[in-house]
């Protein structure tokens, strides 16, 4: 990867075309380096992970081998992560952690974006303030946000926000030629990720991005999984709390699971939490967070998540709406709270981020798998390692 000569001495001073910049970070397929150092591109908010002694994984003496695990087409599980670029990635089974190794030079220390696995812990935070009566699901945005009154995002309701149920578009839409990110890009120029077009005349903040948008079709009728009714949760969270997102998460959350390093949450450029994507974490206190979440909300010796809601988003969500929306990607996938529910036969659910970073719970087999990544291509189907990974412990 060329973004791996920033740590090789004898490529300095780096080639034009090998510096990472705002400019090219999302378009190069060799995008490690920024996803690992994102915060010296743009600004971000520490997630501390607090005051506590980091909590141990507990380690099996022999690592699971990989390569003896294939799928229908003969590949190996281990063939399958160098070939998609995976940064690293970490199995637990049985409270222990069976495999973990790191590709690509990416350090263990490093904080890694995560992307859209952010949501899951929105989602969390939410329903947690929720359970404890301090925001009440059913209103709409537009009662804790009167701004937000007359717009798409202001008219779903906080449950509607949480299952992407709130079809929305936006007064400025136009794509980036080259950049396959879909329906609602108006966000990354929002959040100065992507340089601005010449004649651009959109949204310069989050606040003004979520201002922009008009309805589709009525809330609650149809799956539509876009980033702006993240980021109006986030603000209501704001409101309801008097908090930033950063600290929500650092008090409800990371500072509980005894994490060895500070997360991270970049910033707006006026300094609003990316609520949609922004955070960044390393992987070892991602799969603290997993088996949290395994664990039925109990991990460090602490009930962090109200076990009711883990419960629930086991339950999953609407099938018939997400059939409709993606087809045969994922079949037999609902969307709950933030969360990716498969409804297969190890009950597994997960957060999932863009370039494959994903944090898979599995129940039934007592399994926890968390993978970093930053490669390109947008896979067509569910990875079929992550099955066969599932089946060959669900018999260990």
């Amino acid at each position: 990867m060329k973004s791996q000569k920033y740590l090789n001495k004898e490529s300095f001073p780096p080639k034009e075309e090998d510096i990472v910049t705002k400019d090219n970070w999302f378009i190069s397929t060799e995008n490690l380096y920024q996803y690992t150092h994102h915060n010296e591109l743009t600004p971000s908010r520490t997630i501390w992970r607090g005051d506590c002694t980091p909590t141990s994984l507990q380690y099996n003496n022999e690592q699971i081998n990989l390569t003896e695990i294939k799928d229908k087409n003969g590949e190996s599980v281990n063939s399958f992560l160098k070939r998609n670029d995976v940064d690293a990635y970490l199995i637990i089974h049985k409270n222990k952690v069976i495999y973990e190794n790191y590709f690509n030079n990416y350090k263990s220390y490093e904080p890694h974006a995560v992307n859209s696995v952010t949501k899951s812990f929105v989602g969390l935070v939410t329903t947690i303030l929720a359970d404890k009566g301090e925001l009440d699901l059913n209103q709409k945005a537009e009662y804790y946000i009167p701004e937000l009154k007359n717009t798409g995002l202001g008219n779903g309701t906080i449950q509607e926000l949480l299952h992407m149920q709130v079809p929305v578009k936006y007064k400025w839409d136009q794509l980036t030629p080259g950049i396959d990110i879909g329906h609602g890009t108006p966000i990354f120029y929002a959040t100065d990720s992507l340089p601005k077009p010449r004649d651009y005349n959109g949204p310069e903040n989050l606040y003004e991005f979520m201002l922009s948008s008009t309805v589709d079709v009525e809330p609650g009728t149809k799956l539509f999984y876009e980033n702006g009714q993240t980021e109006t949760i986030g603000w209501v969270l704001k409101c309801v709390t008097g908090e930033n997102l950063s600290s929500l998460i650092q008090e409800i959350i990371w500072s509980k699971i005894g994490a060895e390093e500070n997360a991270l949450m970049l910033l707006d450029p006026i300094g609003t939490e990316i609520a949609n994507c922004g955070m960044r974490a390393t992987l070892r206190d991602l799969a603290k967070f997993g088996q949290m979440m395994l664990q039925n909300g109990h991990y460090n010796g602490k009930q962090i998540v109200p076990e009711h809601l883990i419960e629930d988003i086991k339950q999953g969500g609407n099938q018939d709406f997400f059939a409709k929306r993606y087809g045969d990607l994922r079949k037999g996938f609902s969307y709950f709270n933030k969360w990716w529910v498969s409804h297969d036969q190890f009950d597994t659910y997960s957060a999932r981020g863009r370039f494959g970073q994903q944090v898979i719970v599995s129940p039934k087999t007592d399994t926890v798998i968390v993978q970093l990544a930053s490669h390109r291509p947008r896979l067509t189907s569910e990875p079929p390692f992550t099955n066969e990974v599932l089946k060959y412990l669900s018999k260990n």
